[in-house]
């Protein structure tokens, strides 16, 4: 029942389509029956490897995942829907890495009307990031009311040297 003076809220109205989560992990993967697979998966913290102070080598890439989940409305179904991915260095400079792509969700012969439909995508990273410090993953969904923030710290380790070389 809905007091007078308040407008009910319907399913025309209350749009389903948002960003559910984003996973930091060190690997995931997707299957074609909609599972998500992940390994160490929810952490804050990463070590980038760097080489010691005048090395005659280069540091190597940081490697990790980034997992998502984006529930799209049963309205919105079968039409494209624009997604964005970045890593971002706290500052606001410009995206480190930038994943963009499109959904489309149809609507399986088993899914209830009206019910949200959930796209799972998994990302693999490897990238350098330029110094230890804080960093965020942001996604971004067209039709979503707000981004996906996940912030994250980059620590150094020292990449071990063989005497002599």
């Amino acid at each position: 029942m809905t007091d007078v003076g308040h407008e009910a809220t319907t399913a025309a109205t209350h749009r389903q389509t948002q960003i559910e989560y984003v996973v930091l992990c060190d690997s995931a993967q997707t299957t074609q029956e909609g599972k998500l697979y992940v390994l160490g998966g929810g952490w804050s913290h990463i070590f980038r490897v760097v080489p010691p102070a005048g090395a005659p080598v280069a540091a190597p890439p940081t490697q990790f995942a980034i997992a998502a989940s984006f529930l799209i409305d049963w309205l919105d179904a079968n039409r494209p829907i624009g997604i964005r991915v970045t890593v971002e260095h706290q500052d606001e400079q410009a995206p480190l890495y930038e994943a963009k792509a499109q959904l489309t969700a149809g609507r399986p012969p088993i899914a209830a009307p009206g019910d949200p439909l959930r796209a799972l995508i998994a990302l693999p990273v490897l990238m350098n990031f330029p110094a230890a410090g804080s960093y965020c993953v942001r996604a971004q969904m067209e039709g979503a009311p707000a981004d996906e923030v996940v912030r994250f710290q980059v620590g150094d380790a020292m990449m071990a040297m063989i005497p002599g070389q």
